[in-house]
């Protein structure tokens, strides 16, 4: 009787643990996350939208500027009327010893007062409770 009833646990824990998804919830990736910043930032342009997708440390620094305008003037050096953004796949980095940091280049090609622009920047992404927020972005020379 005593087999009996092992047997019966052994069989409801094997099922209880079946049903389990060990697969923790994963986020967008760390150029999707880059992409859809500067999309929000800059085609549909609502700074708390993308101040959403900033780390904590970062996200002070883009309120204090206040308007999406001043944001892209002064922060970013960059203006457009009209932007697609794309992001380099094969090229994320992510650093060694920190696993949780990740540089992502992002290339900006638009229209400003009806000229052509092309730019490109780094963006330094940091994993804050398991999704990917924009840290830095730097200019590319």
């Amino acid at each position: 009787m005593h087999k009996l009833s092992t047997l019966w646990v052994a069989i409801w824990l094997l099922l209880g643990l079946a049903g389990c998804d060990s697969s923790v919830e994963r986020g967008p990736d760390a150029d999707e996350v880059a992409i859809e910043f500067f999309d929000r930032l800059y085609n549909q342009r609502n700074l708390e939208s993308a101040a959403e997708l900033a780390s904590e440390e970062y996200r002070p620094l883009l309120s204090r500027y206040g308007t999406v305008n001043a944001v892209s003037r002064y922060l970013y050096n960059m203006n457009f009327d009209q932007v697609t953004i794309e992001a380099d796949r094969q090229g994320i980095q992510l650093y060694r010893e920190q696993s949780d940091t990740a540089r992502v280049q992002v290339s900006f090609s638009g229209q400003r007062n009806n000229q052509r622009v092309e730019t490109l920047r780094d963006v330094v992404l940091v994993r804050q409770n398991n999704r990917w927020r924009v840290s830095r972005v730097m200019e590319v020379f």
